[in-house]
Parts: structure tokens; sequence; C-alpha cells
């Protein structure tokens, strides 16, 4: 896919002295997590590369809603960035009526990384792999809780992913967050749940927590153990999340090539990939802003099939 199709205009003599003013880095999520964290250091490299402040505003709430549509109402004139994700462009286009934005409201820059999600049991549960799962629910045939970070959250949809393509009817508790479905779960009041890789890693190691499958095309360093959901021949099941880094739509291209030069040297430091990968990404990424308008338009084809199979859509 062209990045002509997200709205990139051809390079002017108007962005020579680019960038002129601070720009802004919009975080549709609260401080303080690991993404959060990941594009502050971003954006802390940035400011050093471009000689001007890039400033990180959290706008969280309503599933990342508040600030993606925020920043999509922003001037298109390359001083308002967003940290992109499944959950903003990926589910929320096909999941909402009306969110108030699109992908094309973005011209992407490059994605990050990629973040594998690990579907954990209870440890007290008397399953411990994905074919004891659906023998326990053969047995039973009842409903099993499953915890998610609230209502269209990406554990949300992952789990009714899950559900459609292992026949196993789930129970949906939404909490506010990750964390509480994870303290939840260590306290054996919901049956599953799905969690980062490095947040489940220590929880699984302590034998807290049981691990399932897990998302993603190989398994994870942290989790050398624990089998991908395509190995058990659940290809379908596409239980990564994603972040990258967007510009509001409509500036030049000159622009975003800057933005992505410039990001992907900080990538690509050695100083700064431990810090980035502590987020339990997979790996840096790093592809070209034109691989990843293609990506992104890819994941929000899946996922709108996804959606359409629930037959779900949400009012704000």
């Amino acid at each position: 896919m062209s990045l002509s199709a997200f709205g990139v205009r051809p390079a002017t003599a108007a962005n020579a002295a680019y960038p002129g003013k601070p720009i802004r880095m919009i975080h549709a999520f609260a401080v303080g997590s690991g993404t959060d964290n990941a594009g502050r250091l971003i954006a802390e490299r940035l400011t050093q590369k471009l000689g001007q402040p890039v400033v990180v505003e959290n706008r969280p709430g309503a599933n990342m809603i508040i600030g993606t549509e925020y920043a999509a109402r922003q001037p298109a004139d390359g001083y308002t960035m967003l940290i992109v994700t499944l959950d903003n462009l990926g589910i929320n286009p096909n999941l909402y009526r009306n969110p108030g934005y699109s992908a094309k409201d973005f011209d992407p820059i490059t994605l990050i990384g990629m973040l594998p999600l690990v579907l954990v049991a209870a440890s007290g549960r008397a399953y411990g792999s994905l074919a004891e799962l659906k023998q326990a629910y053969e047995k039973t045939k009842q409903p099993l809780s499953f915890g998610t970070w609230g209502v269209g959250s990406v554990a949300h949809m992952v789990g009714a992913m899950i559900q459609i393509e292992t026949g196993i009817p789930f129970n949906f508790v939404p909490f506010q967050g990750a964390a509480p479905a994870v303290t939840a779960i260590l306290g054996g009041h919901i049956d599953l749940t799905i969690s980062s890789a490095v947040t489940s890693a220590s929880h699984i190691k302590a034998g807290k927590v049981r691990p399932l499958a897990i998302g993603g095309q190989a398994r994870h360093a942290d989790l050398p153990d624990v089998p991908t959901f395509a190995e058990l021949g659940y290809r379908n099941i596409n239980a990564v999340q994603w972040h990258g880094i967007a510009v509001r739509a409509g500036g030049q291209r000159e622009i975003v090539d800057r933005l992505y030069k410039e990001i992907r040297a900080i990538l690509d430091e050695p100083d700064s990939q431990p810090k980035i990968l502590k987020v339990g990404y997979s790996g840096i990424d790093g592809r070209t802003p034109a691989e990843f308008a293609s990506f992104i338009a890819a994941e929000t084809q899946a996922w709108s099939r996804v959606v359409k199979t629930l037959g779900v859509v949400v009012d704000r």
C-alpha cells in the first residue's frame, strides 16, 4: 500500500526548517505502562536528534478512543504524533459504530515491535494445556470465566477469537485494565485471562498461573517452554499486540521520512534497545512507513472479520 493512500503529500520547501517548534506525542493510555515508558524513551531521544522538545501527553480513556480522536483532530502539520496499537487502529474502527477517527487520519511512521500475548489459567485449575482445557470443557459443558481488560479491549477480542477457534464458550469478565485481571487470576477468581509475555513470565515461573499457549510466529525467549497457538494447530488465533508511531495525516512526505529516519536510528541504538525490549516485544521491528501502512491495512481487515463473526457493534 502506498503512503498516498494515507494522505501523505509530496515534499515542499515549506518544511525545510522542520521542526520549528515542539512536537507532541500523544499516548492514549495512562502514565507508567511499559508502552508509555518506551514511548517516553523514544520521545527523549528524538528531542536530542531533532533539536526541539518532543512532549508526551497522556490522554487515556474509552479503549484509547479519547486520545486517538484528539490526535486525529489536530492540524496536519507534522507536529502531532501518536502511539498506535492494535487497539486504536486495528480493533476500534471495526468494533465501534463511530469511534471519531479512522486509520486514514494517520500517516504511519514505523512499527516499534510485536508483543506476544499468553493465554494463562489459574494455578488451581485442572488444565495445564490447551488440549486439557478442551477436555475439561467437554466433561462439564460449562462456560469458563475469562478476564478481559474491559469491553472491546485486545484481551476481549483475542479471547473471542480463541472462543471461535476452539469452540469453548467463555463468560467474559471485564476489568479496568490488565493489572486487575492478573490480580483476579492470581487469586483464582477467574479461570483464564490473556497477559503479555513479560507480565506473565514471573508468575509462570513461580507457579502462580499456568500457561496454555502464546501468540506469535515463534516461541518467546522468556517462555521457551510455552507453545504457540500455531504450533497447536490454531493458526487463525492472532494473539499479538503491536505498538508503533504515526503522525497526523496530510503532512508532507519529507516529514514522515525525517521522523522515520530518526526513530529508526533510535530503535537501532544499542543503549536504547534493552530498555525498549523491557516492554516484552519479541524483537525490535522498525519497518518502513510504506511497510507499516500495509501492515495496518492487513490488521484492520483481519479484525474486521473477527468483529463481523461476533456480530458485535459498540456505541460510544
